[in-house]
């Protein structure tokens, strides 16, 4: 297919069709782009893409609205090229927010991992606060979280 046919082909298109093929396309090289700066360890470099993320979607979620209204007439029958171009685009779409959404999941297991051994680790350091408990003899109040006991007898 060459280039002068690919412009002529989304020419062809219904407006409601190529405004979701073009967000779609926007929104996918958008995850693409967070998905390299997480697994490049730049979560940082993501924030500044949230505001745009979150118009994206907004627009996406009102294109794909409208392209449901207009389904028979902008898509035309079954097994059609246009019904084809945006199945594949779509997929193209969630391979990219699955991939995404591993990313999230293994950076907040590995996130709780590391707040879980610090929190061990700080739990192994601390001085048990020992006291006498009700039969006379001393406790060793290791598993408690709490850095302040109270002793409620008066």
């Amino acid at each position: 297919m060459t280039m002068q046919s690919r412009t002529e082909q989304k020419t062809d298109l219904p407006k409601t069709v190529h405004k979701f093929l073009s967000i779609t396309d926007q929104l996918t090289a958008l995850l693409a782009k967070e998905n390299h700066y997480l697994e490049t360890r730049r979560p940082r470099e993501s924030r500044a893409l949230v505001g745009e993320k979150l118009r994206l979607t907004q627009d996406y979620r009102e294109a794909l609205g409208q392209l449901r209204v207009e389904e028979a007439s902008a898509l035309g029958e079954k097994g059609s090229d246009i019904r084809k171009q945006v199945a594949k685009k779509t997929e193209i779409f969630r391979s990219e927010l699955a991939r995404h959404a591993k990313l999230i999941i293994r950076l907040k297991s590995i996130s709780e991992g590391v707040v879980k051994a610090i929190s061990a680790e700080a739990m192994k350091q601390k001085n048990p606060v020992q006291h006498y408990g009700n039969n006379g003899r001393m406790t060793d109040n290791r598993g408690l979280t709490a850095s302040l006991t109270l002793d409620c007898n008066i």
